[in-house]
């Protein structure tokens, strides 16, 4: 486990020392290195906290496999990639080893145990002893098959592992993992070709990596690792995959430049010549005194409590005084060592006089007659009593030995005036005090002592004793150095011992002689006796059982069923002293030897060593390779093993290259490795609370300074010397950088088109400049331990996101730089120009027939087949440098049924006060029982009791996580507005759950309803009276039983489909799935082929790309779990700060091994987590066909922003007009706004909120203030039809605080949460711009705008508003909803025949030409449309979950919707229905009727309301004028056909029956075609493909007319219910086909 805390301490104080990083930041390595124990590990148990978690081996073994694949392709080594599985350890391991497994198996049953007193029923399967990760266990045995296998597979199958060569070292061959990596990388390093510059990566969890990796002295070396997080709770479950992981890379190159300023004070104190590779030599032994794997710490040295520090000051006090370093490259020098340590022993003295005084307090405090604390007289008589000993017997006395410890008066004089100790309380003037020691000498001594006895267990202590401790610490430390820097040079020593002696303690060692006699490292059985707890006996060969458990055992005292555990200072349980007996190797190798004969032929195989393995590509066939379990042969094999043993690596100590090698180059750049050079700077050592783990550092940490240069640089010069170059940004993690424009305080300079533009920072642009400087400097200071001082200049860049080869006018592939679309803020001073930078490697240029050999796989960026796979079969030099492709072109399902069904499943959320109440709970119940509940185990007599924890059981439904910020899939959501507290929102399976919970269990919320305000942590015995036990039991079954436990949880605000969409959608694939692909081949031009592209980074293949729910993908990366060119279906979106993070979940068309089951049992191993650069988008690309979008560009500059062509951009509104009227099939406006809506998704619609870089990017970042209309597509605000009212009176205004009016450059899509806005109002800039108002766009997404004087934006300057879902214009009024077509049906629709005997419908003022069934007719009839907007608009802009038409709500209603008190009162006037009573109050009546709006249209003109210039006209007007309409379509819908009535052929309608929709008929689907009906049905082909928003709402009564206005008509009908309700959810469409006149 390596130096315990010892990563994240100095962590904290080298802040910039290592950065999390996601896949595409890995830098370039020519050599990985796995530490499998951890993955294995990993794979294998990765919930130990919980008893009920099962693993199937197989499941295990994929893990691993898919680990490994992962890590692989993460790094992608170039030369060697090297796989170390732990072999049987030196002795002195062995002992670590023994006290972590005993102390595993005792956690594992006592958690097993707490489950059980809890009362939970555990599974039958036997639980995984992780013990079993052990050399010689069959589980290993099965595992060596595996790797060796996969191995073979993936150089048989995958290209990316026929490029280096692959070590594999598994658990036969002796030594840990970590150091056979190490032997390897010495033995390499001393061969005469090796290359000094080799970049190295080493993967593992251990700590102690760090000492490996600087042993090394190779300065281009990193440390991969998990991302941890310390504070809190720890969680030992694992995400799923990898891909979701986020890594520490850990540079030692920054390792080495901290360590050079730790110790920069002695440049010109050493007497001797300073080096840094000595330095650190040292610096690696002083690591080793706090503790390790092989021996334990000295006493009261602590990580947390300043140990490392007191070691550093110490070193740098005594290294002046001294001839040499300490350790000279492995070999410790005991002469010098011993000055340090005899300097260090001052420590002992400060810890005992700073625990004596607070012994001494509290000692005062207690009353002579304690009990448990005797008191100071006590004390004082025992130090008389130990006096007497040592006078008796000096030699024996318990004194005897520590006599040698007394210093002299002066001495000690010395030392406590140092400590601040005042020395009249110890030097009495009297005639015995030269004679005599003093009390605080004879207390310490004394001290030290109980030490010895206490902890060492000796009944005595002697000289000899002490100098044997001393003498066996010291060579400890040298058999450490030998193993850390030249290898194992004795498999049998270790240290005897639990505890070290005290610092004081070691001394007069420097003569001494270390010697190791090298032995032999043990067999495997011989370490599985030697490690293995009683429990973990199974693991055994049966012939050694009875070692471990019978009586008469030689070695049973080795295997104690209990044993103590001891903090020793520690604070938490795993790093307690284990203290077990030390197995006695003679022992345990004579009580085996009579076993060893009962063996059988199996396990006696299995008890030997191993040789290594070497694997290599060969084009030969070497012939099939058996597969072990699960898993097929591989057919071709490809793998070339050579067998190794381990000892041809080793090398004597002098033969070992120590120290740097020539010619390895320390002052250029390697790309991905940082470095503090390149920028000047200072240091200060503070305490700072820099932030590396999400929390605040309490100790001291290195902050560099930057220096401030001497003069203000001037812009006009900086913008001369960056604008359009390269620089490098994010000092010391350096980036490449496209630098777009540089900045101060009073202007700035942006690289456009014609050149530079220069503009002025206004006042508002200043404010966001300060904050941006602000941001910047925090970020430094907080996270990365820098102090940049002022920033006077700002330069914006464009970071570079990979690297891409495309084809140049000379006819090659040129390997160019990509470059991110969002402009990032970086402060000047930090950002740096010039460089050496050394080389990759990269071929700059190939040609087109090396770039596209012969059967290389291809994807089609271009039309047609956009997505298909490909392959390359010649480039044909007649087409142009064309090539000749095969495309498998395959057909993909039609998912537009299901996006047709999916409102049908998809979950209403409510509020928690709307849920509480369904659930007949109060709200703060709800909002307890559906997080975390903790019921704990009876008080009893125990005081205590109450702050035990650890038996506490959760009996909430665990459906949110704030902590992880998490949600439940189904059940719960958490929305968020911009600066107001996190709202969670509860579907209808949450109130099914309660319900449930409160059936079962109703002791539970009766209990929690008398007592939630007054407690925590509740108790089972109050909580259950009666039988308690089996309450608990049974409601803990229940909780892990229940269909929520099982739900899957996402990160909050992540979209996803739920499981019966996603099986809808493999039902759909399963249609597709018998059509045989078609194999076409194409001639094509090289800039639209994407080839998997190593160098990619996050870089997406189409940079257009734009993703969606149920967009079909098919995935492009090689060498990962999921196969090249599998197809799959977008699931699940989850959001991340940026675009290149967001997370797609894909369900593939065919499951695979390493596949994810995400959308239940159906989506098993279909399921993957892919980002963008890792796919290409196939409906995106039948998006652009469909909108006629030009392909991809040959040149990434291309700017997308010059295809979005807004409607509201002036020029481009006017176009639409001018092809709205000149197309005649009236789809054009249509199409194009759908290709808007496509082509402006690149806002990254998925982004989270507040997000921000390294250099404190803002979304208010790089405001640019707008000169003309021009600059932009289009300027577009959202809202909501409930502000709708007051904006078109009153304008847009400025929210309190702000000041500006936010806005969008174009259409956003995809809005979630706070801002899923209804309406979008599109704005006249220019005409804004001619009146004064001033525009200022920030960065690619936002747009703000100052308004007029009052900071409103007035109704004048809208241009048009559009409801976002309809895409309907709702203003001006003269404009038609998009689709809406005039109807002329052979004869007049019943109650046409009112409007001035004409027999037609209005055609919204546009002079478009529709049609019908008849002959089309023109007419014009603006107040129709008006009116028909404007009930469309109302109905739109209110709740439908509010909206109900009983008498109790019409009051609520008109307030809604905008109606005035006397609509309300003139309701029956306005209606040609003579009605009783208010519309309020009597005219609805009980009987069923199903209305369209089509239905109010033809009602409110068969009553004149056209014709009465009724502008507003009311609601509750329309609907009880719409009766006419409705009992006429009843009627002719019966003549018909004797059945319900016809539906609108506008709006579908639904009716809702006891809140439950209600299916449609089949009957009523025949009636679009029936000729006698009175309304033009919808076709049912032509559905559009935006879906319908449905919900589940609770039922809504329609107004009715009474039942004296239905007998009028002789329509009167049998009332049905009293409350039901039409929902209008979808706005007219333009479906129908033209026709001419």
């Amino acid at each position: 486990m390596g130096v315990p805390k010892f990563f994240k301490w100095i962590s904290e104080r080298y802040p910039s020392l290592s950065e999390v990083v996601k896949d595409y930041q890995i830098p370039d390595f020519d050599n990985l290195y796995l530490d499998m124990n951890g993955i294995i590990h990993i794979c294998s148990h990765p919930n130990d906290n919980d008893p009920h978690f099962r693993m199937t081996e197989e499941k295990m073994f994929q893990d691993i496999f898919h680990y490994i694949e992962v890590l692989f392709r993460l790094v992608q080594p170039k030369e060697v990639f090297f796989m170390a599985v732990d072999g049987v350890a030196p002795r002195a391991k062995m002992n670590q080893q023994r006290s972590r497994r005993f102390r595993s198996a005792r956690e594992a049953v006592e958690c097993e145990k707490k489950a059980r007193d809890r009362g939970e029923v555990l599974p039958s399967e036997e639980r995984f002893d992780s013990n079993c990760i052990t050399p010689g266990t069959e589980f290993m045995v099965r595992l060596d098959a595996q790797l060796q296998y996969f191995v073979t597979c993936k150089i048989s199958q995958d290209k990316m592992w026929q490029n280096c060569k692959v070590i594999y070292s598994g658990h036969q061959t002796p030594g840990e993992g970590e150091h056979k990596i190490m032997e390897y990388i010495r033995y390499s390093k001393s061969q005469p070709n090796y290359n000094p510059n080799t970049r190295h990566c080493l993967y593992g969890l251990d700590a102690d990596l760090i000492m490996l990796g600087l042993t090394s002295h190779e300065p281009h070396f990193s440390l991969l690792r998990e991302e941890v997080r310390f504070g809190g709770k720890q969680d030992n479950s694992r995400t799923p995959t990898p891909e979701e992981t986020t890594f520490h890379l850990l540079h030692l190159s920054l390792m080495r430049e901290y360590i050079n300023l730790e110790f920069y004070d002695l440049r010109d104190s050493l007497p001797f010549k300073y080096n840094l590779e000595n330095i650190i030599d040292d610096w690696v032994l002083m690591g080793f005194l706090v503790g390790n794997d092989f021996i334990p710490h000295l006493p009261h040295l602590h990580i947390n409590k300043e140990a490392l520090p007191i070691l550093y000051r110490t070193y740098k006090e005594v290294m002046p005084t001294l001839d040499g370093y300490l350790n000279n490259g492995g070999k410790l020098h005991l002469g010098r060592f011993e000055k340090f340590m005899k300097k260090l022993a001052e420590f002992d003295l400060e810890i005992f006089n700073d625990t004596n005084a607070d012994l001494k307090y509290f000692d005062s405090k207690r009353s002579k007659g304690d009990k448990v604390f005797k008191g100071r007289h006590h004390r004082e008589n025992n130090l008389e009593a130990f006096f007497g000993d040592d006078e008796g017997n000096e030699e024996n006395g318990a004194f005897g030995a520590l006599e040698e410890d007394a210093l002299d008066n002066e001495e000690i004089r010395k030392k406590f005036e140092r400590l601040g100790i005042q020395q009249d309380l110890m030097f009495e003037d009297d005639e015995d005090t030269d004679s005599e020691e003093t009390i605080f000498d004879a207390e310490f001594r004394q001290h030290k002592r109980e030490y010895y006895m206490n902890k060492l267990e000796f009944e005595h202590i002697t000289p000899h004793d002490l100098r044997e401790q001393a003498e066996g610490y010291v060579r400890g430390i040298q058999w450490i150095l030998n193993y850390y820097y030249n290898g194992v040079c004795s498999w049998s020593w270790y240290y005897p011992h639990h505890y070290c002696p005290y610092i004081s303690d070691i001394k007069d060692f420097s003569n001494m002689e270390i010697n190791f006699e090298m032995g032999k490292p043990f067999q495997p059985f011989e370490q599985l006796l030697a490690v293995l707890p009683p429990i973990s006996m199974k693991l055994l060969p049966t012939a050694y059982h009875d070692l471990m458990l019978s009586e008469n055992s030689p070695l049973k005292k080795f295997y104690p069923e209990t044993f103590r555990t001891d903090l020793n200072g520690k604070l938490q349980d795993w790093e307690a002293v284990v203290l077990i007996p030390f197995i006695d190797e003679e022992k345990l190798l004579s009580a085996m030897k009579p076993c060893n004969e009962r063996l059988t032929k199996r396990e006696k195989e299995r008890n030997c060593h191993g040789p290594m393995y070497i694997c290599t590509y060969t084009p030969d066939n070497l012939g099939e390779y058996k597969a072990p379990a699960y898993y097929p042969p591989v057919g071709v094999n490809h793998n070339k093993m050579e067998l190794i043993c381990r000892e041809e690596w080793e090398l004597p100590p002098e033969r070992i290259y120590k120290g740097l090698c020539k010619g390895v180059i320390l002052d250029a750049y390697f790309a991905g490795f940082p470095s503090l050079k390149h920028i000047d700077h200072t240091y200060h050592v503070a305490k700072e609370g820099v932030r590396v783990f999400m929390q605040a550092s309490r100790e001291e940490s290195y902050i560099l300074d930057v220096k401030s240069p001497t003069e203000t640089p001037d812009l006009k010069d900086i913008a001369d010397q960056l604008l359009g170059k390269v620089v490098f940004v994010s000092w010391p993690h350096l980036n490449e950088a496209l630098v777009d424009a540089v900045s101060n305080s009073e202007e700035k300079y942006t690289l456009v088109k014609d050149g530079v533009q220069k503009t002025a920072v206004t006042d508002g642009i200043k404010e966001q400049y300060n904050l941006v400087k602000s941001s910047i400097a925090t970020t430094y200071h907080d996270r990365w331990g820098i102090a940049i001082g002022s920033t006077h200049v700002i330069v914006y860049a464009k970071p570079m996101t990979g690297r891409k080869y495309v084809a140049s006018p000379c006819g090659r592939m040129t390997l160019e730089k990509e470059w991110s679309n969002t402009i990032q803020p970086y402060a000047y001073q930090v950002v740096v120009k010039d460089m050496a930078v050394q080389d990759l490697g990269y071929r700059k240029q190939l040609t087109p027939q090396e770039y596209f050999p012969p059967r290389s796989k291809v994807f089609m960026l271009g039309q047609p087949h956009y997505g298909c796979m490909g392959e390359v079969i010649e480039i044909d030099p007649s087409q142009k440098g064309r090539i000749r492709v095969a495309m498998t072109v395959t057909t993909d399902p039609n998912l537009e049924v299901v996006k047709q069904k999916e409102s049908q499943h998809v979950e209403r959320y409510m509020t928690g006060s709307q849920a509480a109440h369904r659930a007949g709970i109060y709200h703060q119940l709800l909002a307890r029982i559906t997080g975390t509940v903790f019921l704990a185990p009876p008080v009893g007599d125990n005081p205590m009791a109450e702050m035990e924890t650890r038996n506490k059981l959760n009996i909430g439904l665990n459906l949110k996580n704030n902590r992880r910020n998490e949600e439940v899939i189904g059940y719960t959501r958490k929305i968020q507005e911009q600066s107001e507290r996190p709202v969670w929102l509860y579907s209808d399976k949450v109130i099914e759950a309660i319900r449930e919970y409160q059936e079962k269990f109703p002791e539970v919320f009766e209990y929690m309803s008398r007592n939630s305000a007054q407690r925590d942590i509740f108790y089972q015995n109050e909580m259950f009276p009666e039988n308690f036990k089996e309450r608990v039991a049974e409601l803990t079954t229940w909780l892990k039983s229940a269909a929520f436990a099982k739900a899957e949880r996402q990160p909050c605000g992540t979209q996803a489909l739920g499981e019966t969409l996603s099986q809808m959608i493999l039902e759909e694939v399963d249609k597709v799935s018998t059509i045989r692909a078609k194999a076409v081949k194409m001639q094509v031009r090289p800039h639209l082929l994407f080839k998997p592209n190593p160098y990619q980074g996050s870089t997406p293949p189409d940079r257009s790309v734009t993703y969606k729910m149920f967009d079909r993908v098919v995935n492009v990366r090689e060498g990962h779990s999921v196969p090249l060119g599998a197809k799959g279906t977008v699931v699940g979106i989850q959001p991340a700060s940026k675009e290149a993070d967001i997370m797609y979940d894909i369900l593939f068309d065919e499951a695979f091994n390493g596949g994810l089951t995400l959308r239940g049992p159906a989506s098993a191993k279909k399921c993957y987590r892919l980002h963008w650069a890792a796919m290409i988008n196939i409906s995106h690309g039948s998006r652009i066909a469909t909108t006629s979008q030009k392909p991809p560009e040959n040149r990434w500059n291309h700017s997308l922003q010059q295809t979005w062509n807004q409607p509201s951009k002036p020029t481009g509104h006017s176009q639409y007009q001018q092809n709205r009227q000149t197309n005649k099939n009236g789809q054009y406006y249509q199409e194009r706004w759908q290709q808007d809506r496509t082509a402006n998704q690149n806002l990254q619609p998925h982004l989270s909120q507040g997000a921000r870089g390294r250099g404190g990017t803002t979304a208010m970042d790089n405001m640019v203030e707008i000169r003309s209309a021009n600059q932009m597509q289009c300027a577009v605000h959202g809202t909501f039809y409930s502000q709708w009212s007051r904006i078109v009176k009153h304008g847009i205004n400025k929210v309190q605080g702000r000041k500006y009016i936010p806005c969008y450059p174009f259409v956003p899509q995809n809005l979630s949460g706070s801002k899923a806005y209804q309406l979008l109002i599109f704005l006249d800039v220019q005409s804004a711009l001619d009146d004064g108002m001033r525009f200022y766009k920030a960065g690619e997404k936002q747009l703000f705008c100052s308004g007029d004087r009052q900071g409103v934006i007035s109704s004048k300057y809208f241009e048009k508003v559009v409801d976002r879902e309809s895409e309907s214009i709702i203003f001006p009024h003269s404009r038609p909803p998009v689709g809406l077509e005039t109807i002329t049906p052979s004869r007049p629709p019943v109650g046409l025949e009112t409007i001035s005997g004409k027999s037609h419908f209005p055609n919204h003022g546009q002079g478009q030409i529709g049609h019908g069934r008849g002959k089309a007719m023109a007419s014009q009839q603006p107040k129709g449309m008006q009116l028909y907007q404007n009930i469309w608009s109302q109905l739109q802009g209110a709740d439908q979950g509010q909206v109900d038409l009983r008498p109790a709500q019409s009051q609520m209603l008109s307030h809604m919707l905008n109606i005035s008190n006397n609509d309300m009162q003139n309701v029956s006037s306005s209606s040609s229905v003579k009605m009783n009573g208010s519309a309020s109050a009597s005219a609805l009546s009980t009987g069923r009727k199903e209305v369209s709006v089509h239905d109010i249209f033809k009602g409110a003109m068969m009553n004149n309301h056209l014709q009465g210039g009724q502008n507003n006209p009311n609601i509750i007007s329309m609907l009880s004028a719409a009766h006419q309409s409705f009992s006429v379509t009843q009627q002719e819908a019966q003549n018909s056909r004797g059945d319900s009535p016809v539906k609108s052929a506008f709006v579908p309608t639904q009716v809702i029956r006891n809140q439950t929709p209600r299916k449609p008929r089949h009957d009523q689907q025949k009636q679009d075609s029936n000729p006698k009906s009175a309304v033009a049905s919808e076709p049912q082909t032509s559905q559009k493909d935006e879906k319908s928003q449905v919900r589940a709402d609770p039922p809504v009564p329609v107004p009715q007319v009474q039942k004296d206005c239905q007998q009028q008509k002789g329509l009167v009908t049998k009332p049905k219910r009293n409350r039901l309700a039409v929902k209008f959810n979808q706005q007219p469409e333009d479906n129908t086909s033209h026709s001419d006149n």
